[in-house]
């Protein structure tokens, strides 16, 4: 049993890790990652051995690290609430840059069949989506709703990648919802999470 355990393990790090060099599935442009006194966590990719440095606005954000396995995992110093940053990660002469990253308070927004519900589906959405645009820091992230029988190394797939919302934005209600503000400066200016 415990062989079998390790083996599926393995398949999932090969499906998952072909070598290239990468941020793991759910980090994106316009991400938010948890603040201090907090220490955000990134990772992803490469092939063995690498050596991986992440850069943060330019500056050395933790120190190198090693990939094993497939897997490079940082620990980022703690961050003050703020931003936007450039997140870049760079091994010997590839980097990969993401953009419009914040740091603050993340939540997430789960629940039962009727966090299903689109935004346009509320009462008063029209109002709702119009103000959308008025909370920038207010970012969105929706993972696929896809079933594994074993255990994933990523992401199966995403339904929105980290967003802005904007006036049109229609998103179903169970999205992960991200906050740079101090959430109760959020709701008095009438942000609702649902």
């Amino acid at each position: 049993m415990r062989l079998t355990a390790i083996c599926v393990y393995l398949l999932g790090i090969l499906r998952f890790s072909d070598g290239e060099f990468r941020f793991a599935s759910y980090y994106g442009d316009h991400m938010v990652l948890q603040r201090a006194p907090e220490r955000a966590v990134l990772w992803g990719f490469g092939p063995d051995d690498a050596k991986v440095t992440i850069y943060l606005s330019g500056q050395a954000a933790a120190p190198a690290v090693s990939v094993f396995t497939g897997i490079w995992r940082v620990t980022l110093v703690p961050v003050q609430a703020g931003g936007p940053y450039n997140v870049t990660a760079v091994f010997q002469n590839q980097s990969i840059t993401l953009t419009d990253v914040l740091f603050g308070d993340v939540w997430l927004c789960g629940g039962q069949s009727n966090m299903a519900f689109t935004t346009s589906q509320v009462f008063n959405a029209s109002e709702e989506m119009a103000l959308a645009s008025e909370f920038p820091h207010v970012r969105i992230f929706m993972a696929s709703l896809e079933q594994s029988h074993t255990e994933l190394i990523d992401l199966a797939g995403l339904e929105v990648p980290w967003s802005v919302p904007t006036g049109g934005m229609d998103v179903p209600l169970h999205f992960c919802c991200c906050l740079h503000l101090n959430p109760f400066d959020c709701w008095k200016k009438r942000l609702k999470i649902v």
